[in-house]
């Protein structure tokens, strides 16, 4: 079983390689992951859909109206669609929702605890700062928190509460890399130096 850590690189380097797939490749992926998100991780998922639906919607207007090209036939091609904007509406909006599908998944393999302690052993550079990795990682735990039990309006009684609110100790889980974890990491770090040359 692999650390959270390399998890969460490897969930990085795909998010980092993600904009160079092909389309065919791309669309692959997206009916495979939305298969097991719906499978394994159906209401992390759906929730993270519903959260990002207004951004989904934003992509899709703004890409279908503002992209030049052919103007699709009919109503829509004379409100200034176009096949092109559609096209590429539906490109980015695969992409954002392969990432946030995959992003689902991970977070229900690891848990919130996992996740953020993967993120812990990957902030270790900046352990020389004292206390920074500890703020950076409490933050992001109640962040997560939060949105993993919000309720619909709940940020309203979020704003009304004393600055004192929450919990006193967040307990946090932290294992060490094994070597076959850095062996990935390592792989891994070669595989996006090369994506990036």
């Amino acid at each position: 079983m692999f650390h959270p850590a390399t998890l969460l690189l490897a969930w990085a380097g795909f998010a980092f390689a993600l904009p160079a797939l092909p389309l065919r490749v791309l669309a692959g992926l997206l009916v495979l992951v939305l298969i097991l998100a719906l499978w394994l991780a159906r209401p992390r998922a759906l929730a993270l859909w519903r959260r990002a639906r207004w951004l989904l919607l934003s992509i899709a207007v703004l890409f279908a109206f503002a992209t030049p090209g052919l103007l699709v036939p009919g109503l829509p091609g004379r409100l200034g669609v176009t096949i092109d904007g559609l096209q590429l509406a539906g490109e980015h909006i695969g992409r954002l929702l392969l990432l946030l599908t995959s992003l689902a998944l991970l977070h229900e393999r690891l848990g919130t605890r996992g996740l953020v302690s993967g993120l812990y052993w990957l902030l270790g550079p900046l352990s020389r700062w004292p206390g920074l990795r500890e703020r950076i990682v409490v933050r992001l735990m109640l962040v997560v928190e939060f949105v993993e039990n919000d309720r619909r309006g709940a940020w309203r009684d979020w704003l009304e509460e004393r600055q004192d609110a929450g919990p006193a100790q967040l307990p946090l889980e932290v294992r060490t890399a094994r070597w076959h974890d850095r062996v990935a990491m390592l792989a891994l770090a070669c595989a996006l130096a090369v994506l990036a040359w």
